[in-house]
């Protein structure tokens, strides 16, 4: 908890001691997420984990807080995870596909044209979808399960990002590390990560 309180509190020294920048109104932004998992559960023998590619997008805006600038915004962002799992003669293949609502901000350190940013976002799961295949003796199995609303539960994390406006035309293209701090599910044995590819525009 050291660690992180010191990395959410050094941007903060940095951006004090600067000018205060120009930040950007309100603005759209479409994505692409490629998105993994960490954890205990998924260290399975003969286990391969692979990233879930899937869009997202969203609206954001640049506010202050006190003398502290802040790009704050909300979206709809995927977690998931591929995983495959050779053993005994057998092949499965589970996809999940983890749709949530984020509402999140960011803390911007400008470095030359481009910032750095750091921040924390908050979501609450939405939908998505879980793929099972099973192959086994020649026999091939597949189901896949649609999921509501809340069947994860909801997802706090912290993310990393480095971001560069073109020019003065409000378009910006940038990348974030997502980690989050707590599973999904109780007793989940593994928490989401990834990075989220973005391009936006700000009025």
């Amino acid at each position: 908890m050291k660690k992180v309180l010191l990395l959410i509190a050094l941007p903060v020294c940095l951006v004090m001691g600067q000018d205060q920048p120009e930040l950007p109104g309100w603005g759209v932004y479409v994505g692409y997420g490629m998105m993994g998992a960490s954890g205990d559960s998924l260290d399975i023998d003969g286990a391969e984990i692979e990233t879930m590619n899937a869009p997202g997008f969203g609206i954001s805006k640049g506010i202050w807080m006190g003398s502290i600038p802040l790009q704050v915004g909300v979206g709809i962002h995927p977690r998931g995870y591929k995983l495959e799992i050779d053993a005994d003669g057998a092949h499965m293949h589970t996809e999940v596909n983890a749709q949530y609502l984020d509402i999140w901000a960011q803390m911007p350190y400008p470095v030359g044209p481009a910032f750095l940013s750091a921040g924390f976002n908050l979501g609450t799961h939405v939908g998505g979808t879980t793929k099972m295949e099973l192959e086994l003796g020649g026999y091939e199995v597949s189901d896949e399960v649609d999921h509501e609303s809340g069947d994860f539960g909801l997802d706090f994390g912290l993310n990393f990002g480095l971001g560069m406006p073109i020019g003065d035309t409000g378009v910006q293209v940038g990348v974030l590390y997502l980690m989050s701090l707590t599973e999904p599910m109780e007793d989940a044995g593994f928490t989401w990560n990834g990075l989220f590819f973005n391009a936006g525009y700000s009025f």
